[in-house]
Order: C-alpha cells, then sequence, then structure tokens
C-alpha cells in the first residue's frame, strides 16, 4: 500500500474493523516515512465458479443444482435397493 501524502510504500497497520455488513474490513495505517496515517477499505473480489460441461461450454457453478442431483440419486438408490430386497430370494431360518 502506497502512501497517499509522500507516495512511500511501507506502512504498519494501527487498526482493522470489519464493516457492519461484513463484506468489508477497515484498515488504519500509518505511513513509516511521515507518520501520516490514513484509511483504506478491502473488499473481498467473488470470482464466480465455473463448470466446464462435456461439450466444451461454461456455466456458472450452482449449489442447488448439486444438492438437487445428490437427492434424486438418493432416491432412486434407496428404490433400485427395495426392488433388490423385494425379488431376491428368502431364505429358510436354520432353526431345527
Amino acid at each position: 500500500m502506497k502512501c497517499p501524502f509522500c507516495f512511500h510504500s511501507d506502512d504498519k497497520v494501527i487498526d482493522s474493523r470489519e464493516g457492519k455488513s461484513g463484506d468489508l474490513i477497515r484498515r488504519r495505517r500509518e505511513c513509516i516515512k511521515c507518520g501520516r496515517r490514513f484509511t483504506t477499505y478491502e473488499r473481498i473480489d467473488e470470482i464466480p465458479y465455473m463448470v466446464i460441461k462435456k461439450d466444451g461450454r461454461r456455466e456458472r457453478f450452482e449449489r442447488q443444482k448439486i444438492l438437487q442431483g445428490l437427492l434424486r440419486w438418493t432416491r432412486l438408490s434407496a428404490s433400485s435397493t427395495k426392488l433388490r430386497s423385494a425379488s431376491a430370494p428368502r431364505r429358510k431360518s436354520e432353526s431345527t
């Protein structure tokens, strides 16, 4: 970070606080060279996750799509397990 007054690139952070909304950090800094103080605001740039499809298309990652797919798979998996257990021959108990 460069000092806005003397353009020296060395400073120290005196105070850091999170913004009210939680997506911003406010920092009070002091220039090592001239001793003047200044405030910086830092915000995280959100880069969207992209999914590359089999045909090469790119689309934005959607968590909800993953959850829906997992739910669909568990329902199908559970129903196919029920079908397999219903069609499987039952063993006779070995109590004689």
